[in-house]
């Protein structure tokens, strides 16, 4: 069993590197180690005093808070949960009362959201925290004690709370350092939201390693580029980011040589966009990793240039042992094709929701991803269709039950199926199929939604028709609506 937490790793980081910058938001807030490690004892006593000893939801936008907080809780004694600010009111609502968090600590550009929240809640504003007490004056958790509670999107149409460790999330994360090769000297760039378990995992590793973290409040292309290419060592961009990226290399023609490795994940990326990435990033490895929210990154490969594989994600990282299973959970033989499954070196607690732990395993110790693959030869890992019906755009997991709920409570729909269809920028659009009861327009649903859901949930394309097509059971056939009416 391990000893020691990540915050007690961030108090012995800034031992080690006090005056190094820690978090830096680009074009503004600055933290070195020494201030850092100070901000996380202001946010942990604010917890203390204001919480009940239940989960914590956490409100906040990039920045130095929206890692500090995670490890705030974590010397509080309490998990932490971090919400997604693009959800609405009601979809938090839902979030909070689900997990039973207590207090919701929020920064300040989210007063409006915590008002609109349908039941009063114990707040506390990052803008106006408490004198921090000492570090002997809290009680952490355990290493083995909950850490973090991530919502994931529930393929029943309401998302799922997952719980994860400390000691499993300070293993993972250790074992992202040694595929991505991160160290204390690296400079990472973080692209995406710091709520999502890869963005947000990444900012604690580069905090335990004692790496430099360059945060953008927002993606936007031309300001990535010029930190990859004058700054930054290390950058995690989902496929929607890097052909934003790559579009504005082709417009500037300057390489990014800051970089030394680029990882990209989430959804599959286009080989032609790879073998552009080793021209535009001349001194980095390209790489892929793949894994999901329950299981994190499982398995990870450096491209070679000429030798790209089409659906290839590489290798099983260190720790995780991958298997593919048939319908029945029974492991499937050499050459054949399964539901692919993970052993990880440390186990997923389960959900909050104890009835839907069950259905993700398989053999009493594999966490089932949703997603079909079948090995090469070489033993790599192809990923060559999606089991869960999960939509990823952009970067963004969106369960199609949920949008469907959403259509499906409008007067005018009679029934409805939301798929992904192939958009060259987001990877997948968020599509709803409809079969009306009465006259009704497409702007119209799409505010309906719009009121309901966060922006990226969505459909981007609504499509009418008649009936959808359904098999000899009854079941609508997805498959054939993944492509538009002809």
């Amino acid at each position: 069993m391990l000893r020691h937490t990540l915050v007690e790793q961030l108090r012995f980081t800034s031992a080690s590197y006090p005056d190094r910058p820690a978090v830096q938001v680009v074009g503004g807030q600055e933290l070195t180690y020494a201030a850092a490690l100070d901000r996380t004892l202001a946010l942990a006593t604010a917890i203390r005093e204001r919480g009940d000893g239940s989960p914590v939801a956490i409100l906040l936008r990039n920045g130095p808070d929206a890692v500090l907080a995670l490890l705030a809780c974590q010397l509080a004694g309490v998990p932490a949960l971090p919400v997604n600010g693009a959800l609405t009111a009601s979809e938090v609502d839902y979030v909070l009362a689900d997990s039973s968090a207590g207090l919701l600590l929020h920064g300040p550009e989210f007063v409006d959201l915590v008002a609109a929240l349908a039941r009063r809640r114990v707040t506390v504003s990052t803008a106006d925290l408490p004198a921090a007490q000492p570090w002997d004056a809290f009680q952490p958790s355990a290493p083995g004690d909950p850490f973090v509670i991530g919502y994931t999107s529930g393929t029943t149409g309401f998302p799922k709370g997952a719980i994860y460790d400390g000691a499993g999330m300070y293993v993972q994360y250790l074992r992202w350092a040694v595929h991505f090769g991160l160290t204390a000297e690296s400079t990472l760039l973080t692209a995406g939201p710091m709520f999502h378990n890869s963005y947000g995992g990444l900012s604690i590793l580069a905090l335990a390693l004692g790496a430099t973290n360059r945060v953008l409040t927002a993606f936007h292309p031309a300001t990535a580029c010029a930190e990859l290419e004058q700054r930054c060592t290390f950058a995690f961009l989902v496929p929607s980011m890097l052909t934003q990226v790559l579009e504005r290399w082709r417009a500037t023609g300057t390489a990014m040589t800051s970089l030394r490795c680029l990882l990209s994940s989430g959804a599959a990326v286009d080989p032609a966009q790879l073998d552009a990435a080793f021209d535009a990033f001349p001194a980095a490895a390209i790489t892929e990793a793949y894994g999901w929210s329950e299981g994190g990154w499982v398995t990870h490969e450096t491209k070679r240039r000429g030798a790209v594989v089409p659906q290839s994600v590489g290798h099983p990282m260190v720790g995780a042992d991958v298997a593919l299973f048939d319908a029945d959970g029974v492991r499937c033989g050499p050459g054949e094709t399964g539901e692919i499954g993970v052993c990880n070196v440390t186990p997923f607690l389960g959900y909050v929701n104890p009835a839907s732990t069950a259905e993700t395993s398989a053999d009493g110790r594999y966490l089932l991803s949703g997603d079909v693959g079948r090995f090469t030869e070489d033993g790599r890992l192809l990923v060559v269709d999606r089991k869960k019906d999960i939509i990823v755009t952009g970067g963004e997991n969106v369960a199609s039950g949920e949008v469907e709920r959403v259509l499906t409570a409008h007067p005018a729909v009679r029934e409805v199926a939301v798929v992904g269809r192939r958009d060259a920028r987001w990877g997948e659009a968020v599509t709803a199929v409809v079969v009306t009861e009465s006259e009704v327009d497409a702007a119209v649903l799409r505010a309906h939604c719009r009121e309901r859901l966060a922006a990226y949930k969505v459909p981007k394309e609504i499509e009418f028709v008649a009936a959808l097509p359904r098999n000899s059971m009854g079941k609508v056939q997805k498959f054939l609506l993944r492509e538009p009416a002809r």
